[in-house]
């Protein structure tokens, strides 16, 4: 089986990404935040794209005190965990993504799971799709969608695929940034 070529999937996830930012920028005039992100699902063709607020970061960490006990050093852990924030795959909720991605989602996950795709072409597709979604974060930042939401001062940006940490996830995403640079 061949693996889907990456060139439309990057193309398409950022049309529909400028899109889903817009009509939640529309949606949240009044609301500033300090992160954006996006949660990826890669092998699964997933895609989730993440705001969170300082408000609802502070909602969140008040009730990981009270029923988890958590640390400092949890909490700081937290602040970066896509899946805590408040507005964790918001673009699965607008008419237009799925109509627009599905097809896409499905022949990457029915690639990355077939039975004769060996285990390393798959990782290694999926590495490829991780940097083509830093490529659409880039993308992102450069267009200026991001000004249409109200920015904390020190707003960050990242993508981080599922069982991944943060530092591993920032090497990937500055390492692209470079190929920007250049």
């Amino acid at each position: 089986m061949k693996a889907p070529d990456l060139a439309p999937i990057e193309e398409q996830l950022f049309t529909l990404s400028m899109a889903s930012i817009r009509q939640f920028s529309d949606e949240h005039p009044d609301e500033s935040f300090y992160g954006f992100g996006i949660d990826c699902m890669a092998d699964s063709g997933i895609f989730l794209l993440c705001f969170n607020s300082e408000a609802a970061f502070a909602e969140t960490a008040k009730e990981y005190i009270e029923r988890f006990q958590y640390s400092a050093a949890d909490l700081a852990a937290l602040k970066t965990n896509f899946g805590d924030w408040k507005y964790q795959d918001f673009n699965q909720d607008q008419p237009h993504w799925e109509a627009g991605w599905g097809a896409y989602r499905d022949a990457i996950e029915a690639y990355s799971f077939a039975d004769e795709t060996e285990i390393e072409e798959a990782n290694a597709y999926v590495e490829q799709l991780m940097r083509c979604a830093c490529r659409v974060l880039v993308r992102l930042e450069r267009s200026g969608i991001f000004e249409r939401t109200k920015m904390d001062p020190g707003f960050t940006t990242a993508v981080m695929d599922h069982d991944e940490d943060l530092q591993e996830a920032t090497l990937r995403l500055n390492s692209v940034r470079a190929e920007f640079n250049d």
